[in-house]
């Protein structure tokens, strides 16, 4: 039923889209969308890195960084912590992470962020979570979400008030007690249930009232946030892009990353199979946890379904890139697997995607099209500035 409905609005979403009157040429909305999927996270970390290369060779400045070129950069779960890393200021207010960096914080806090050996508990989440907050607390220390250098856009789900919380800079000016520290978000964003606790903290909104958070991971909204990043285009901080009406995908730039599935090898569970299962069968079996990874995978399809439906109908197709390894195998489908090992093959899983074709339907690359899309990047950046000059 809720697919149903979701796909009704959909449908009304592109009828009122398609009357509208198009945007100032010229004014084009980028935005960046990350996955989740814990240390799954190394495979869109490998792309970004090509991605930034590209950009600093394009403009031949090796300190260009992601978030100079997005208008929005959203992610879910490992995806907020790598939107957190590439647009949160460093002490000389520029991106906290260069994307090339990215897959050495994975190689280094991986391992003890899901300590392996661990035996899944019934009663409580396989791991406590303790370690993955205090890296991200030394990381980012006291920087709060209105001091990130793009607009971001990081999904949580509040368990007590049963509600979406999505933290987005562009609206703190009417929710003033979404500015939490970033490190309370990426944890809060990243608490899957049965692998983390669920996040509890308290926010001031400026006027000493307090708000408190009951958080568990974005999975539960939107493990792909591009449909929500997409929407947050024209409620963006930046005034340059304040004219694009709602979902006009024509004057929207869209870079979706995945973090893996096995999509191209079918049959991993059946129904005879789980004929007898019960609720330790479901949330544990062979070391994986189907309902999670079942719901957590279809919320990713559909959302591509709804966004490349949208750009298909309006004829903006070239406007969208979804970049996602859809034949993942044994250890690398496992979002906890920080072995040494595992996190090898996810880089080179990383390294492989970017020769395969963008789709069935495109035989062009993704690292082709990648660079055409850095390209795209580079010339609207350059048509601001000269705007902002004039």
């Amino acid at each position: 039923m809720a697919t149903t409905g979701s796909y009704f609005i959909l449908f009304f979403l592109v009828l009122a889209t398609t009357g509208s009157t198009s945007s100032v040429v010229g004014e084009i909305a980028t935005v960046l969308s990350i996955d989740g999927g814990g240390i799954k996270g190394i495979i869109p970390a490998t792309v970004l890195s090509f991605l930034e290369s590209q950009l600093q060779e394009l403009d031949n400045n090796e300190d260009a960084r992601l978030a100079d070129y997005f208008d929005v950069i959203a992610g879910t779960s490992t995806g907020g912590i790598l939107t957190t890393m590439i647009s949160a200021p460093n002490e000389k207010g520029r991106p906290f992470s260069a994307a090339k960096d990215i897959v050495s914080f994975y190689f280094e806090h991986g391992p003890k962020i899901f300590p392996q050996g661990v035996w899944p508990p019934i009663l409580g989440p396989k791991y406590d979570g303790k370690y993955l907050h205090k890296v991200l607390e030394d990381k980012l220390g006291e920087t709060r979400l209105h001091q990130t250098l793009t607009n971001v856009v990081i999904p949580t789900f509040d368990m007590k008030k049963f509600q979406p919380i999505i933290f987005t800079k562009s609206e703190i000016a009417n929710s003033p007690h979404l500015d939490a520290k970033m490190s309370d978000i990426c944890y809060g964003t990243a608490a899957a249930p049965t692998y983390f606790p669920p996040y509890y903290f308290e926010n001031d909104d400026g006027k000493g009232n307090q708000h408190e958070f009951n958080l568990i991971d974005g999975g539960v909204v939107a493990v792909n946030p591009a449909l929500i990043a997409v929407s947050t285009v024209t409620k963006s901080v930046d005034p340059s892009v304040a004219s694009i009406k709602p979902l006009d995908v024509k004057q929207v730039l869209l870079l979706s990353l995945g973090t893996g599935t096995t999509a191209d090898f079918a049959g991993t569970y059946t129904a005879k199979e789980a004929d007898n299962w019960g609720l330790v069968s479901w949330l544990f079996h062979n070391n994986s946890n189907p309902l999670i990874e079942m719901s957590s995978e279809a919320s990713v399809i559909m959302n591509d379904y709804y966004i490349a439906t949208i750009y298909r109908a309006l004829g903006a197709e070239t406007n969208y890139l979804r970049i996602e390894e859809n034949a993942l195998t044994g250890t690398t489908t496992q979002m906890d697997n920080a072995t040494e090992a595992n996190m090898n093959l996810l880089v080179q899983v990383g390294e492989n995607l970017l020769k395969k074709p963008v789709s069935k339907e495109n035989p062009e690359t993704n690292e082709e099209a990648l660079k055409k899309f850095a390209k795209l990047l580079s010339e609207r950046k350059k048509r601001r500035a000269n705007k902002a000059d004039s």
